[in-house]
């Protein structure tokens, strides 16, 4: 498919920092104990790059993307999003879940347009901007449908469109594709890559795959187990086509991934 000039949102400068944690620590309590959940995080992503994060269970990477969309507060340290520090979450933000958490008595399109009615856009903005982002994850020829309509991967699709709805700057994905089938799955990380090279967002996507790290990551961190810590961060040399995992950079950049998560 070829890119929209309307959905493109490229940076306006490569170098612009789009998400900066400084010195982030995160501790909470469980049965009586201070659990220490991650340490010493300092990561600069740029406007356009896409972060797979990657680590064994329990590492903290979760809790990292929850901080970034401001659902979290670290314990110590800062996190800004476009030089702003973050306070709580906002539409410069998109989140994608593990579960698609569509609204069941909404169409596919109503709940792509619901977070644009509720932000006041004009009927005519909003179904334009929701026709086209059907089209941009491949429903738009079921935009009627209801969810229970639709198979998993279709109401994922529908989730990732409804995060892109205002045009968020940043797209956060907590293990999207987790809950799905294997052959579903690695379909979606092909298409998802391909959102990312027509539109130019910001990513940053939590997995526990290796391998989807290794694709859909133009830089991927690995933490260690907890507390996390950054033990690999690496700028991928993966070529931007939506065909990489056919490449031989894709086979070294997972090799290199997997030495990290198991501490070699």
């Amino acid at each position: 498919m070829p890119p929209r000039p309307d959905l493109l949102a490229a940076p306006d400068s490569a170098t612009a920092t789009a998400v900066a944690l400084s010195g982030v620590r995160h501790e909470y309590r469980s049965g009586g104990r201070r659990i220490l959940a991650l340490d010493g995080i300092d990561l600069r992503l740029a406007a356009g790059e896409s972060l797979a994060v990657v680590g064994p269970s329990g590492c903290g990477k979760s809790t990292l993307l929850r901080m970034i969309a401001g659902f979290l507060r670290p314990s110590h340290g800062e996190i800004r999003v476009g030089g702003e520090p973050v306070t709580g979450p906002g539409p410069d933000r998109g989140v994608v879940f593990q579960q698609p958490r569509l609204f069941p008595w909404l169409s596919v399109r109503g709940n792509v347009a619901y977070g644009l009615r509720e932000a006041g856009w004009a009927r005519s903005r909003r179904r334009e901007r929701v026709e086209q982002l059907l089209e941009l994850v491949g429903l738009g020829d079921v935009g009627g449908l209801r969810p229970y309509e639709l198979s998993g991967g279709m109401q994922q699709r529908a989730a990732i469109a409804r995060a892109l709805a205002p045009d968020p700057a940043i797209l956060l994905l907590d293990e999207p594709f987790a809950a799905l089938d294997a052959l579903t799955r690695e379909r979606l990380q092909e298409e998802l890559r391909g959102i990312w090279l027509r539109t130019g967002k910001t990513l940053v996507l939590v997995t526990h795959s290796v391998d989807e790290a290794a694709l859909l990551g133009s830089r991927v961190v690995v933490l260690s187990p907890r507390p996390g810590t950054v033990v690999l961060d690496e700028s991928s040399a993966l070529p931007r086509v939506e065909q990489a995992r056919e490449t031989p950079e894709f086979g070294a950049l997972r090799t290199r991934i997997l030495q990290a998560v198991r501490g070699e």
